[in-house]
Order: structure tokens, then C-alpha cells, then sequence
């Protein structure tokens, strides 16, 4: 019997997708499995942010959007019936460029706790203080709570907006191109923050990034114009790959 861990908190089975009569993603299935680091490497347009967006249903909302094929989460399918505002809770997002609120660095990471009902107390100033040292912020932010972030370098928003989606406990939290704006003392930064919380949260992380997929990720899957060429443990991918493609991909000749 599989443990906990081992067990797949998502499944993808033959998932297509279009953007119009444009054809993005072409049947692909994948499990992931709970606490571990999945990455999805592949050049720009290979389908990276479209695959991860469909895991939230965030293409929901883009135009002339068309899928099929199943999405599973914890064996439960989701479908134009699932309660998308419930789901991004548990399934949470960090996009490329930080998204923040126009509230104080306090509000913008209470946020989630506040609409859960919480109020400001000692409780929530708790919650606040637990999930900035989580990231390794609090000390760089805490005599400032009260002013905007937008005083912050984009690194550090960058893991406020982290610390913002860990406030409403997600069970599996996405990251999309995380570090396409940092410099690389800041996406040193992520990059060790996503191990740290590997052993708490299911994390996903795409990146056109060869190195950075290598360095974070425990399984990572090659995306190469819309077709998932190669799927598996990291190590194995990198330094034994089963396909031409992924091979020439990884050592630099390809993408």
C-alpha cells in the first residue's frame, strides 16, 4: 500500500487544450505525487504556463479557452461543476511578476486569513508574523508592516506574495516562472525557499530554466511544443534521458 506521500494528489489524463483552433497542449498524462517538487521545463511557447494554469482553472477566464481530457484532484475530478474560489485555496499560484495588493505589506499577507474570517488580533497577527518567517522575511519587513510594499526590491515581493498564498494553508502551490524578473542573489533565494517547503506542500515549478529545474525539483517533465516528451525523476531526466529530444534540450542545443 502506497504511503501518504507516495500517493498522487494529481492526475492529468490526456489533456488537450486550445486556444481558439490553436491546438497549446496535446495529450498529456501525468501523476504527481504529494511533497515533492515537480517542474516543467521547455522553451518559451512549449505550453509550461498553460499546463499550470489549467491545474487552478485560471484559463477558464481566457477566451476562445477549449480543453478536454480530466484534471483529478485527490481523485476528485474537476469539471465546470467545481467551485473554482475553493480550489485556488487549496491549489495555490505565484506568477512571474508579483501581484500584489494596493494595501500595506500587513494587509496584503492577512488577506487570505481576514476573508477566512479571522480579524485583527493576536491571532492574525500571529498568522502574519508565522507565515513571513516562513519565507525568511519578517525580519526585513516587520518594523514596516503598516507601509505598501512597493518600497520592497521585487525579490522580496516576490516572497510576500508567496507568504500571501501560504496564509490560506494550500495543499499543492504553483509556481509560474517565479524568478523571470529577479536577479540571482534573489532567485537564490526562491529557489531555497521552494526545497524548505517541499516538505510541507506539494509545489509545481515552471521554469525555461535547464540549471534551476535541476537544482529545485525532485520529477521534472519536458514540454516541447505541446507534447510532454519525457516524464520522471529529475536525475534520471538530465543525466539519462530516453528521448533524442529531451537530451539535446537539456545539454543546451535544443530551445
Amino acid at each position: 500500500m502506497l504511503s501518504e506521500k507516495e500517493q498522487s494528489i494529481l492526475s492529468i489524463r490526456n489533456l488537450n487544450i486550445w486556444y481558439g483552433d490553436k491546438q497549446i497542449l496535446n495529450s498529456l498524462s501525468f501523476d504527481i505525487q504529494q511533497q515533492q517538487v515537480t517542474a516543467f521545463i521547455g522553451p518559451t511557447n512549449s505550453g509550461k504556463s498553460t499546463l499550470v494554469r489549467c491545474i487552478n482553472r485560471l484559463n477558464d477566464f481566457v477566451p476562445n479557452f477549449k480543453s478536454t481530457g480530466e484534471i483529478l484532484f485527490k481523485g476528485t475530478l474537476l469539471g465546470a461543476s467545481t467551485d473554482t474560489t475553493a480550489l485556488r485555496k487549496q491549489i495555490g499560484m505565484v506568477f512571474r511578476k508579483p501581484t500584489l495588493f494596493r494595501c500595506s505589506i500587513y494587509e496584503n499577507v492577512a488577506y487570505g486569513a481576514r476573508i477566512s474570517g479571522a480579524s485583527r488580533s493576536t491571532s492574525l497577527d500571529g498568522i502574519v508574523e508565522k507565515n513571513l518567517r516562513k519565507i525568511g522575511l519578517w525580519s526585513e519587513v516587520e518594523n514596516i508592516l503598516d507601509e505598501t510594499p512597493e518600497q520592497l526590491s521585487t525579490g522580496q515581493q516576490q516572497l510576500l506574495c508567496v507568504a500571501r498564498a501560504l496564509v490560506v494553508e494550500p495543499e499543492v502551490l504553483i509556481f509560474d516562472e517565479p524568478c523571470g524578473e529577479l536577479d540571482p542573489i534573489e532567485t537564490v533565494k526562491i529557489e531555497r525557499l521552494v526545497r524548505d517547503l517541499a516538505d510541507d506542500y506539494t509545489l509545481i515549478f515552471a521554469t525555461n530554466k535547464r540549471r534551476q529545474a535541476a537544482r529545485v525539483s525532485d520529477v521534472a517533465g519536458f514540454l516541447y511544443s505541446g507534447e510532454l516528451v519525457e516524464f520522471g525523476a529529475t536525475e534520471r531526466l538530465f543525466t539519462n534521458p530516453q528521448d533524442n529530444r529531451t537530451e539535446q534540450y537539456v545539454t543546451g542545443r535544443l530551445g
